[in-house]
């Protein structure tokens, strides 16, 4: 049974593209992580235990809570003392909630590929999905982060990137006999565009390329030895 390590924020997202991987033969070992600009971490251990209800510890593991912060503020520096003029003539029209969720994503992204090599896991899953319309969420983005997992031989699962809107994805929970409803740890600062606004995209796609995604490589070489934080919960 091949093992995948799952972005686990307690969420339907999370939750379905969990039951998804069971159903497809994963064992599935579930991550939280921590960027400190969240509220109600300890509810998604509740949600763990509502799918162990449905399966066992043989098909769905918690790893626990793993901190991001620091990765997370490695991402952002020296972005946040850029002038606005600066920041639209190297990389374009970027919002500032689509840059963190950038940053942010990518701390979970180089702590992911981390724990992988430290547990001999060569699957990962992110319940991305394109209609929450996050610009971090879209095909052109998510085939670069595809591309980031494979140079270090490792492949990334989407379950729910395709999913169209809440009622299917409901849909989806309730012929399983699960209810939809979820209580998630809340982000502080992660909101959604509210269009597909492809200057907002393009702009992060730049941002990744040209600013983030050199940082990603030193940033594993320095913690791939590193025990991240517990499971405080």
């Amino acid at each position: 049974m091949a093992k995948v390590l799952v972005l686990f924020s307690g969420g339907k997202d999370s939750m379905l593209s969990t039951i998804l991987l069971v159903e497809q033969g994963f064992e599935t070992i579930l991550v939280h992580y921590d960027n400190s600009l969240e509220l109600g971490n300890k509810n998604v251990k509740r949600e763990y235990k509502r799918l162990m209800k449905k399966y066992n510890e043989n098909k769905v593991k918690y790893l626990g809570v793993k901190k991001t912060d620091a990765i997370f503020r490695s991402f952002i520096k020296d972005f946040y003392n850029l002038k606005v003029d600066e920041i639209l003539k190297e990389y374009g029209k970027i919002s500032f909630s689509q840059f963190n969720c950038l940053a942010c994503r990518l701390s979970m992204y180089v702590t992911t590929i981390i724990l992988c090599k430290q547990l001999n896991i060569s699957y990962v899953a992110d319940g991305a999905r394109k209609s929450q319309l996050f610009a971090i969420e879209q095909d052109s983005m998510l085939d670069l982060f595809k591309d980031l997992f494979k140079e270090y031989n490792i492949n990334l699962l989407l379950p729910v990137k395709n999913l169209e809107n809440d009622f299917e994805e409901k849909n989806e929970f309730l012929i399983r006999g699960i209810i939809p409803k979820v209580i998630e740890s809340q982000c502080l600062i992660g909101m959604p565009i509210q269009t597909n606004d492809y200057e907002i995209l393009n702009a992060s796609i730049n941002i990744y390329k040209k600013f983030l995604y050199p940082k990603i490589n030193n940033l594993i070489e320095k913690y791939k030895n590193v025990e991240f934080g517990d499971d405080y919960l």
